[in-house]
């Protein structure tokens, strides 16, 4: 394995951790703050993580990059960010009445 391959493979398995967990947390700081900054960059995040996905197909090859993304992504990463989106809308749903709380008391017509 050459160096272009293993970056190309590291790319290809951090970019789906990265471009959720970077727009997710971002968009909670855009939220936090109220700066529009933050959801800007909560895209572009998620934007740069396709780059990512991009440039490790490219460097490692068609063959690799399947081989990866059916083995290790599909298989590890994918079902970790779902377990990540269900425990956050579970949170949500628990602690609905003290965020919503919030708001109702901030009302600004």
């Amino acid at each position: 394995m050459t160096l272009e391959v293993i970056i190309g493979i590291v790319l290809i398995l951090i970019n789906v951790p990265f471009g959720w967990g970077g727009a997710l947390v971002c968009g909670y700081y855009g939220q936090k703050t109220g700066k529009k900054f933050f959801y800007v960059l909560s895209v572009l995040v998620y934007a740069l993580s396709w780059v990512m996905l991009s440039v490790g197909i490219l460097l490692c090859g068609k063959p690799y990059a399947k081989y990866i993304i059916e083995n290790y992504v599909a298989k590890y990463i994918v079902p970790i960010v779902i377990i990540c989106i269900v425990v956050s809308v579970i949170l949500i749903f628990v602690y609905r009445k003290k965020i919503f709380k919030k708001y109702k008391n901030n009302k600004t017509y």
